[in-house]
């Protein structure tokens, strides 16, 4: 069976992180026999590089100019960046009407709150340089991004568990009863086949997407294909095989939440939950020392 991708969803211009401007990025996915593709730069929220919002209207002009100019249907997009420990991302609902596509994803170096900056991501900058990702700061992780696909319309979960770990499977869980469909990145794919299958057995689909920050990478995703390689999955699980992507049907009767509308997280709550899990971790710690210390007696 031959399988190719139709579009390529997920590319970056030198209006955020990328190095070729938008005309060169459209006319690349052209060249290399694209049908779709998707400027996506990095919303407004990243410390450097973002596309400020008020540039939206002069970016999807160029976007539309060079989708006339080189024969490829393209959308304008943003990667929103989440600023804030209760789903909040840098985009909001009052710009959709700018925008063709939405992705999200966590990422390392972002404009947050103070609240969020002390409970959120200075514990995850930590565990990056350590490599140890604590159960409950995984569990933290999984909850942020969980909120931030309940309460924005997202079309697509981009590079799942790369910069702070999670658990992909009850992400997966939401992003099927929201209508999310997740990533297979061509840089880097960062959850083993085995949570892929889960995540198809839950029912989510996914799209293949380059990530591209150049020309070269544009459409790009050789990766992936190894990666599929070692899994079980069919062709209709992937939603930009041979086809324009369509997003998911959601679960929700009501997919879109906006932010005033939404309750605020809690944040004592949240610290007296760390504070109770954090005793409990040094218990079984304890504990643990106390019968290994019984052990050696009974040698």
């Amino acid at each position: 069976m031959y399988m190719n991708i139709y579009g390529d969803y997920h590319v970056h211009s030198d209006h955020s992180d990328g190095r070729d401007n938008i005309d060169d990025m459209v006319r690349a996915a052209a060249d290399k026999g694209l049908r779709e593709v998707a400027i996506t730069d990095h919303g407004h929220g990243k410390m450097s590089n973002g596309l400020k919002r008020r540039k939206y209207t002069h970016c999807k002009a160029l976007v539309e100019k060079a989708s006339v100019d080189h024969k490829i249907k393209t959308l304008f997009g943003v990667e929103a960046n989440i600023v804030g420990i209760d789903g909040k991302i840098d985009v909001i609902v009052q710009d959709r009407v700018h925008i063709d596509i939405l992705l999200c994803g966590i990422h390392r170096l972002v404009k947050v709150d103070i609240s969020s900056f002390f409970c959120w991501l200075l514990p995850n900058w930590f565990a990056g340089i350590s490599k140890i990702w604590t159960k409950r700061l995984r569990r933290r992780n999984t909850e942020v991004m969980k909120r931030a696909i309940e309460k924005n319309d997202v079309d697509i979960w981009v590079h799942p568990n790369r910069y702070f770990k999670l658990d992909v499977i009850e992400v997966a869980k939401t992003c099927v009863e929201r209508g999310t469909a997740i990533e297979l990145n061509g840089q880097r794919i960062s959850f083993r086949p085995i949570d892929f299958e889960r995540m198809l057995a839950l029912g989510a689909k996914f799209v293949i997407n380059s990530d591209s920050h150049q020309t070269g990478r544009v459409g790009g995703v050789d990766k992936v294909w190894e990666f599929l390689k070692l899994c079980d999955w069919q062709e209709d699980d992937i939603l930009n095989l041979n086809k324009p992507f369509e997003r998911p049907e959601s679960k929700f009767i009501d997919r879109v939440i906006e932010d005033n509308l939404e309750d605020p997280v809690d944040l004592k709550e949240v610290r007296k939950q760390e504070k109770l899990e954090l005793q409990r971790e040094k218990d079984d710690r304890k504990e643990k020392l106390k019968r290994e210390k019984m052990l050696g007696k009974k040698r």
